[in-house]
Protein backbone atom coordinates (compact mmCIF):
# COMPACT_ATOMS: atom_id res chain seq x y z
CA UNK A 1 0.00 0.00 0.00
CA UNK A 2 1.35 3.26 -1.07
CA UNK A 3 2.58 5.79 1.88
CA UNK A 4 1.18 9.14 2.36
CA UNK A 5 2.27 12.51 2.73
CA UNK A 6 0.39 15.51 3.66
CA UNK A 7 2.35 18.67 3.24
CA UNK A 8 0.85 22.34 4.71
CA UNK A 9 2.10 25.49 3.87
CA UNK A 10 1.50 28.83 3.45
CA UNK A 11 0.45 31.72 1.02
CA UNK A 12 1.85 34.65 2.81
CA UNK A 13 5.35 34.59 1.39
CA UNK A 14 5.72 31.98 -1.71
CA UNK A 15 9.01 30.84 -0.36
CA UNK A 16 6.73 28.44 2.56
CA UNK A 17 5.13 27.15 -0.73
CA UNK A 18 8.14 26.98 -3.27
CA UNK A 19 9.89 24.81 -0.69
CA UNK A 20 6.66 22.65 -0.54
CA UNK A 21 6.19 21.81 -3.87
CA UNK A 22 10.33 21.06 -4.53
CA UNK A 23 10.09 18.53 -1.58
CA UNK A 24 7.06 17.23 -3.39
CA UNK A 25 8.95 16.90 -6.67
CA UNK A 26 11.72 15.28 -4.75
CA UNK A 27 9.51 12.64 -2.94
CA UNK A 28 7.62 11.61 -6.29
CA UNK A 29 10.81 11.29 -7.94
CA UNK A 30 12.12 8.45 -5.06
CA UNK A 31 8.66 6.87 -4.51
CA UNK A 32 6.84 7.19 -7.42
CA UNK A 33 3.94 6.06 -6.24
CA UNK A 34 4.21 7.66 -3.08
CA UNK A 35 0.41 9.62 -1.96
CA UNK A 36 1.38 13.57 -1.20
CA UNK A 37 -1.50 16.27 -0.37
CA UNK A 38 -0.22 19.64 -0.66
CA UNK A 39 -2.65 22.23 0.82
CA UNK A 40 -3.02 25.57 2.48
CA UNK A 41 -4.35 25.59 5.70
CA UNK A 42 -5.98 29.30 5.49
CA UNK A 43 -5.83 29.79 1.99
CA UNK A 44 -7.85 26.57 1.91
CA UNK A 45 -9.99 27.15 4.82
CA UNK A 46 -10.56 30.77 4.64
CA UNK A 47 -9.79 32.39 1.18
CA UNK A 48 -10.96 36.11 2.26
CA UNK A 49 -8.72 36.24 5.82
CA UNK A 50 -5.83 34.83 3.61
CA UNK A 51 -5.99 37.65 1.20
CA UNK A 52 -6.72 40.30 3.79
CA UNK A 53 -3.20 39.08 5.93
CA UNK A 54 -1.61 38.64 2.59
CA UNK A 55 -2.52 42.44 1.90
CA UNK A 56 -1.89 44.04 5.50
CA UNK A 57 1.58 42.05 5.54
CA UNK A 58 2.33 44.01 2.18
CA UNK A 59 1.28 47.02 3.12
CA UNK A 60 3.36 46.96 6.23
CA UNK A 61 6.76 45.77 4.64
CA UNK A 62 6.42 48.38 2.05
CA UNK A 63 5.45 51.11 4.45
CA UNK A 64 6.26 50.30 7.57
CA UNK A 65 9.44 47.73 6.98
CA UNK A 66 10.99 49.08 10.83
CA UNK A 67 7.05 48.15 12.34
CA UNK A 68 7.46 44.97 11.06
CA UNK A 69 11.47 44.42 12.53
CA UNK A 70 10.39 45.49 15.75
CA UNK A 71 7.41 42.89 15.97
CA UNK A 72 9.76 40.16 14.38
CA UNK A 73 12.17 40.48 16.68
CA UNK A 74 10.38 41.11 19.52
CA UNK A 75 8.52 38.06 19.36
CA UNK A 76 11.51 36.11 18.02
CA UNK A 77 12.72 34.46 21.43
CA UNK A 78 9.06 34.20 23.06
CA UNK A 79 8.92 30.62 23.20
CA UNK A 80 5.86 30.75 25.80
CA UNK A 81 3.39 32.99 23.88
CA UNK A 82 0.13 30.32 24.47
CA UNK A 83 -2.35 33.37 23.38
CA UNK A 84 -1.35 33.39 19.99
CA UNK A 85 -0.87 29.53 19.68
CA UNK A 86 -4.44 29.41 21.08
CA UNK A 87 -5.80 32.12 18.69
CA UNK A 88 -3.94 29.72 15.83
CA UNK A 89 -5.32 26.77 16.89
CA UNK A 90 -9.30 27.92 17.18
CA UNK A 91 -9.16 29.01 13.61
CA UNK A 92 -7.48 25.84 12.00
CA UNK A 93 -8.01 23.10 13.92
CA UNK A 94 -11.33 21.86 12.93
CA UNK A 95 -10.11 22.02 9.16
CA UNK A 96 -6.79 20.80 9.65
CA UNK A 97 -8.31 17.67 11.98
CA UNK A 98 -10.52 17.13 8.99
CA UNK A 99 -7.96 16.90 6.67
CA UNK A 100 -5.86 14.52 8.42
CA UNK A 101 -9.34 12.37 9.03
CA UNK A 102 -10.05 12.57 5.30
CA UNK A 103 -6.42 11.91 4.19
CA UNK A 104 -4.92 9.74 6.87
CA UNK A 105 -1.27 10.53 6.14
CA UNK A 106 1.83 8.22 7.17
CA UNK A 107 3.65 11.71 8.26
CA UNK A 108 2.88 15.38 7.93
CA UNK A 109 5.04 18.09 6.84
CA UNK A 110 4.87 22.07 7.47
CA UNK A 111 6.79 24.57 5.77
CA UNK A 112 4.75 27.53 8.07
CA UNK A 113 4.67 27.44 11.95
CA UNK A 114 0.90 28.14 12.17
CA UNK A 115 -0.13 24.91 10.94
CA UNK A 116 2.67 23.10 12.71
CA UNK A 117 1.42 24.55 15.90
CA UNK A 118 -2.12 23.04 15.46
CA UNK A 119 -0.75 20.04 14.89
CA UNK A 120 1.94 19.48 17.41
CA UNK A 121 -1.04 20.30 19.86
CA UNK A 122 -3.12 17.56 18.41
CA UNK A 123 -0.34 15.20 18.77
CA UNK A 124 -0.24 16.25 22.59
CA UNK A 125 -3.96 15.10 22.26
CA UNK A 126 -3.25 11.71 21.13
CA UNK A 127 -2.68 12.11 17.23
CA UNK A 128 0.52 9.39 16.42
CA UNK A 129 1.69 10.82 13.48
CA UNK A 130 5.40 12.07 12.68
CA UNK A 131 5.52 15.71 12.07
CA UNK A 132 8.23 17.82 10.85
CA UNK A 133 9.02 21.18 10.73
CA UNK A 134 10.85 23.15 7.63
CA UNK A 135 12.62 26.20 8.35
CA UNK A 136 12.46 28.51 5.27
CA UNK A 137 14.42 31.01 6.48
CA UNK A 138 18.29 31.15 7.64
CA UNK A 139 17.14 32.11 11.67
CA UNK A 140 14.99 29.92 14.23
CA UNK A 141 11.92 32.20 15.45
CA UNK A 142 10.48 31.33 18.71
CA UNK A 143 6.73 30.33 16.71
CA UNK A 144 8.50 27.06 15.42
CA UNK A 145 9.21 25.80 18.81
CA UNK A 146 7.75 22.53 19.96
CA UNK A 147 8.73 19.20 21.93
CA UNK A 148 5.79 17.36 19.04
CA UNK A 149 7.92 18.41 16.38
CA UNK A 150 9.80 15.31 15.32
CA UNK A 151 12.32 16.45 12.66
CA UNK A 152 13.09 20.29 12.29
CA UNK A 153 14.77 20.69 8.55
CA UNK A 154 16.83 23.95 8.73
CA UNK A 155 18.69 26.14 6.53
CA UNK A 156 22.75 24.91 7.47
CA UNK A 157 24.28 23.16 10.10
CA UNK A 158 25.16 26.68 11.82
CA UNK A 159 21.47 26.81 12.63
CA UNK A 160 21.24 24.32 15.23
CA UNK A 161 22.89 27.14 17.44
CA UNK A 162 19.44 29.13 16.99
CA UNK A 163 17.62 26.44 19.20
CA UNK A 164 20.54 26.43 21.81
CA UNK A 165 20.33 30.20 22.24
CA UNK A 166 16.80 30.15 22.89
CA UNK A 167 17.20 27.32 25.53
CA UNK A 168 15.39 24.74 23.50
CA UNK A 169 16.68 21.25 22.97
CA UNK A 170 14.43 19.96 19.58
CA UNK A 171 14.02 16.17 19.01
CA UNK A 172 15.98 15.86 15.80
CA UNK A 173 17.10 18.47 13.45
CA UNK A 174 18.90 17.90 9.68
CA UNK A 175 21.17 21.30 8.67
CA UNK A 176 21.09 19.44 5.13
CA UNK A 177 19.27 22.41 3.69
CA UNK A 178 15.68 24.32 2.55
CA UNK A 179 14.18 22.06 -0.22
CA UNK A 180 15.00 23.22 -3.83
CA UNK A 181 13.55 21.73 -6.87
CA UNK A 182 16.22 19.09 -7.43
CA UNK A 183 17.29 20.53 -11.14
CA UNK A 184 19.38 23.08 -9.21
CA UNK A 185 22.24 19.94 -8.78
CA UNK A 186 21.74 18.96 -12.75
CA UNK A 187 23.81 22.17 -13.76
CA UNK A 188 25.03 22.34 -17.59
CA UNK A 189 27.78 25.24 -16.63
CA UNK A 190 27.29 28.97 -16.95
CA UNK A 191 28.34 28.98 -21.23
CA UNK A 192 25.87 26.30 -21.98
CA UNK A 193 23.56 28.06 -20.18
CA UNK A 194 23.07 31.55 -21.65
CA UNK A 195 23.67 29.83 -24.79
CA UNK A 196 19.96 28.38 -24.01
CA UNK A 197 18.66 31.48 -23.09
CA UNK A 198 20.09 33.30 -25.99
CA UNK A 199 22.34 35.55 -23.76
CA UNK A 200 26.54 36.84 -24.97
CA UNK A 201 28.87 34.82 -23.54
CA UNK A 202 31.46 37.37 -23.68
CA UNK A 203 29.15 39.79 -21.95
CA UNK A 204 28.14 40.39 -18.14
CA UNK A 205 25.07 38.89 -17.17
CA UNK A 206 23.01 40.60 -14.23
CA UNK A 207 19.39 38.61 -12.85
CA UNK A 208 17.35 41.15 -10.75
CA UNK A 209 14.50 39.70 -8.68
CA UNK A 210 12.26 40.99 -5.94
CA UNK A 211 11.28 37.59 -4.82
CA UNK A 212 8.12 35.97 -5.84
CA UNK A 213 6.18 38.94 -5.70
CA UNK A 214 8.42 41.14 -7.62
CA UNK A 215 9.18 43.89 -4.44
CA UNK A 216 11.44 46.37 -4.54
CA UNK A 217 12.21 49.31 -6.80
CA UNK A 218 13.05 46.91 -10.08
CA UNK A 219 12.38 49.73 -11.89
CA UNK A 220 14.62 52.39 -11.08
CA UNK A 221 16.94 49.40 -10.39
CA UNK A 222 17.48 48.27 -13.83
CA UNK A 223 17.67 51.52 -14.99
CA UNK A 224 20.62 52.05 -13.29
CA UNK A 225 21.96 49.06 -14.41
CA UNK A 226 21.19 49.80 -17.84
CA UNK A 227 23.53 52.92 -17.91
CA UNK A 228 26.60 51.18 -16.70
CA UNK A 229 29.11 51.68 -18.97
CA UNK A 230 30.47 48.09 -18.91
CA UNK A 231 27.11 47.29 -20.66
CA UNK A 232 25.64 44.12 -18.87
CA UNK A 233 23.17 42.04 -20.21
CA UNK A 234 20.03 42.45 -17.70
CA UNK A 235 17.35 40.23 -17.11
CA UNK A 236 14.88 41.04 -14.91
CA UNK A 237 12.25 38.74 -12.91
CA UNK A 238 8.99 40.19 -11.96
CA UNK A 239 7.67 37.14 -10.22
CA UNK A 240 3.55 37.23 -10.17
CA UNK A 241 3.53 41.05 -10.04
CA UNK A 242 1.98 41.50 -13.92
CA UNK A 243 1.29 44.92 -13.66
CA UNK A 244 4.99 45.80 -12.57
CA UNK A 245 5.80 43.16 -15.16
CA UNK A 246 3.65 45.47 -18.28
CA UNK A 247 5.21 48.75 -16.86
CA UNK A 248 8.56 47.92 -17.42
CA UNK A 249 8.61 46.27 -20.64
CA UNK A 250 6.66 49.41 -22.03
CA UNK A 251 9.77 51.20 -20.01
CA UNK A 252 12.51 49.21 -21.21
CA UNK A 253 11.19 48.22 -24.77
CA UNK A 254 14.06 49.74 -26.58
CA UNK A 255 16.76 48.62 -24.63
CA UNK A 256 17.85 45.29 -25.85
CA UNK A 257 19.97 44.37 -23.38
CA UNK A 258 17.46 44.33 -20.93
CA UNK A 259 14.85 41.53 -20.36
CA UNK A 260 11.70 41.48 -18.60
CA UNK A 261 9.98 37.74 -17.46
CA UNK A 262 7.41 37.37 -15.31
CA UNK A 263 6.87 33.76 -12.97
CA UNK A 264 9.28 31.96 -14.69
CA UNK A 265 9.48 27.99 -14.04
CA UNK A 266 13.50 28.14 -15.24
CA UNK A 267 15.07 30.66 -12.38
CA UNK A 268 17.48 27.78 -12.08
CA UNK A 269 18.83 28.42 -15.83
CA UNK A 270 18.67 31.84 -15.43
CA UNK A 271 20.82 32.02 -11.92
CA UNK A 272 23.26 29.08 -13.76
CA UNK A 273 23.68 31.94 -16.53
CA UNK A 274 24.46 35.01 -14.66
CA UNK A 275 27.84 37.00 -13.11
CA UNK A 276 25.65 38.23 -10.29
CA UNK A 277 22.07 37.82 -8.94
CA UNK A 278 20.76 41.55 -7.56
CA UNK A 279 17.73 40.70 -5.38
CA UNK A 280 15.98 41.11 -1.66
CA UNK A 281 17.54 38.11 1.14
CA UNK A 282 14.16 35.74 0.79
CA UNK A 283 14.90 32.55 2.09
CA UNK A 284 14.41 30.49 -1.27
CA UNK A 285 15.92 32.89 -3.42
CA UNK A 286 19.53 32.96 -1.45
CA UNK A 287 19.05 29.32 -1.37
CA UNK A 288 18.78 28.94 -4.94
CA UNK A 289 21.52 31.31 -5.85
CA UNK A 290 24.01 29.51 -3.23
CA UNK A 291 23.07 25.90 -4.79
CA UNK A 292 23.78 27.68 -8.30
CA UNK A 293 27.42 28.78 -6.97
CA UNK A 294 25.65 32.74 -8.10
CA UNK A 295 26.88 35.76 -6.33
CA UNK A 296 24.22 38.39 -4.70
CA UNK A 297 24.37 41.64 -4.15
CA UNK A 298 21.32 41.71 -1.66
CA UNK A 299 19.02 45.00 -1.35
CA UNK A 300 16.26 46.01 0.75
CA UNK A 301 17.88 44.21 4.12
CA UNK A 302 15.16 46.34 6.32
CA UNK A 303 12.94 43.83 8.16
CA UNK A 304 12.20 40.76 9.92
CA UNK A 305 13.39 37.56 8.55
CA UNK A 306 15.34 39.02 5.79
CA UNK A 307 17.86 40.85 8.56
CA UNK A 308 19.16 37.21 9.24
CA UNK A 309 19.09 35.92 5.85
CA UNK A 310 21.75 38.53 5.02
CA UNK A 311 23.55 37.95 7.88
CA UNK A 312 24.09 34.66 6.86
CA UNK A 313 24.95 35.06 3.10
CA UNK A 314 27.32 38.13 3.97
CA UNK A 315 28.63 36.69 6.91
CA UNK A 316 30.01 33.79 5.43
CA UNK A 317 31.26 35.68 2.51
CA UNK A 318 28.24 34.36 -0.52
CA UNK A 319 27.59 37.99 -1.03
CA UNK A 320 27.90 41.71 -0.66
CA UNK A 321 24.67 44.38 0.64
CA UNK A 322 24.34 47.20 -0.96
CA UNK A 323 23.17 49.78 1.88
CA UNK A 324 21.22 52.15 -0.67
CA UNK A 325 19.83 51.40 -4.29
CA UNK A 326 21.83 53.74 -5.72
CA UNK A 327 24.37 51.71 -4.46
CA UNK A 328 23.98 48.72 -6.34
CA UNK A 329 25.81 49.51 -9.81
CA UNK A 330 28.88 49.83 -7.82
CA UNK A 331 28.20 46.22 -5.59
CA UNK A 332 27.73 44.73 -9.40
CA UNK A 333 30.68 46.36 -10.67
CA UNK A 334 32.69 44.81 -8.22
CA UNK A 335 31.61 41.28 -9.10
CA UNK A 336 31.43 42.01 -12.76
CA UNK A 337 35.05 43.49 -13.21
CA UNK A 338 37.07 41.79 -10.23
CA UNK A 339 37.97 38.42 -11.45
CA UNK A 340 38.99 37.60 -7.81
CA UNK A 341 35.77 39.08 -6.13
CA UNK A 342 33.69 37.50 -8.45
CA UNK A 343 35.59 34.08 -8.06
CA UNK A 344 35.77 34.59 -4.37
CA UNK A 345 32.35 35.03 -4.07
CA UNK A 346 31.00 32.37 -6.14
CA UNK A 347 33.54 29.89 -3.91
CA UNK A 348 31.97 31.07 -1.03
CA UNK A 349 28.61 30.58 -2.21
CA UNK A 350 29.26 27.18 -3.66
CA UNK A 351 30.58 26.24 -0.24
CA UNK A 352 27.17 26.97 1.72
CA UNK A 353 25.26 25.42 -1.73
CA UNK A 354 22.91 22.80 -0.73
CA UNK A 355 21.96 21.70 -4.75
CA UNK A 356 20.44 18.38 -2.88
CA UNK A 357 18.62 19.57 -0.17
CA UNK A 358 15.04 18.62 -1.87
CA UNK A 359 15.66 14.90 -2.18
CA UNK A 360 17.64 15.04 1.34
CA UNK A 361 14.92 16.71 2.81
CA UNK A 362 12.60 14.01 0.72
CA UNK A 363 14.69 11.32 1.87
CA UNK A 364 14.16 12.02 5.64
CA UNK A 365 10.62 12.60 5.03
CA UNK A 366 10.06 9.32 3.08
CA UNK A 367 11.98 7.16 5.66
CA UNK A 368 9.57 9.10 8.31
CA UNK A 369 6.82 7.91 6.44
CA UNK A 370 8.07 4.15 6.63
CA UNK A 371 8.39 4.89 2.51
CA UNK A 372 11.90 3.08 2.43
Amino acid sequence: MAKRVLVISESFGLGHERAADALTRAMKQLVPDIEVRHTNSIGSSFPRLKDMIFRCYLQLINRLPQTWHRFYENSRAQTDDETSRRMVQLLLEGSITSEIKRFRPHVIVCTHPFPAAVIAGLKEKGLDVPLVGIITDYDVHGYWLNQNIDLYIVGDNSLKNGFTDLNFKPRRVSGQGIPIDPVFAQSPGREEAREKLGLDIGRPVVLVGGGGWGLGALGKITAMLAEMPEGPQVTVVTGINTGLRKVMMRSFSNKGSIKVEGLVDNIHEHMWAADVMVTKPGGLSTTECLASGVPMVLFDVLYGQEVWNARFVTGNGAALKADSIEAIPEKVRIITSDKNSSKLLHKKALLLGKPNSGPDAAFNVLSLAGAL
